[in-house]
């Protein structure tokens, strides 16, 4: 387990993070691992529980009752709908890693060539970022089967 009891929490820290996910775990490992002196003390609070392999859902009835609302507010995911846009968020320890299980693609070139997208930011520019997430994440490949078309495997 990562969490702390409460009993053995500080009443005070150098720093708090609010949120476990993306940004905040890596702003959490930057301060922790600064060479600072004296080495801060740093805090990361998150509004959900930290759930154990075996744990997440694994079917669609699963997920449903994982929703965040009143009634279950340590639920998994929150769906929020506005007439523009929709948003899943993750609750619990990892955030939005809850939703994609920490899979991260790099897009292809294509991404970058859509319309939409901003001309001033190419798959080139980020290159450098995306090797330096590789070399830290140290990431492994996972294949599934695929009859799908889409699938290049």
């Amino acid at each position: 387990m990562l969490s702390t009891p409460w009993a053995q929490r500080k009443n005070k820290y150098d720093f708090v993070i609010i949120g476990s996910g993306y940004g905040g775990a890596i702003a959490a490992a930057r301060l922790a691992s600064a060479s600072l002196d004296p080495k801060p003390s740093v805090c990361i609070l998150e509004r959900g529980k930290e759930r154990q392999p075996g744990e997440f859902p694994e079917t669609l009835a699963g997920v449903i009752g994982e929703e965040r609302n009143s009634s279950n507010p340590l639920g998994m995911f929150e769906l929020l709908t506005y007439p523009d846009i929709s948003v899943m968020k993750g609750s619990g320890l990892g955030g939005t890693s809850l939703i994609n299980a920490n899979v991260a693609i790099e897009p292809d070139q294509e991404v970058f060539e859509q319309f939409h997208w901003p001309s001033a930011i190419t798959l080139a520019e980020l290159r450098p970022y995306y090797d330096k997430a590789r070399e830290v994440l140290a990431p492994r490949s996972i294949r599934a089967p695929c009859n799908s078309p889409r699938c290049r495997h």
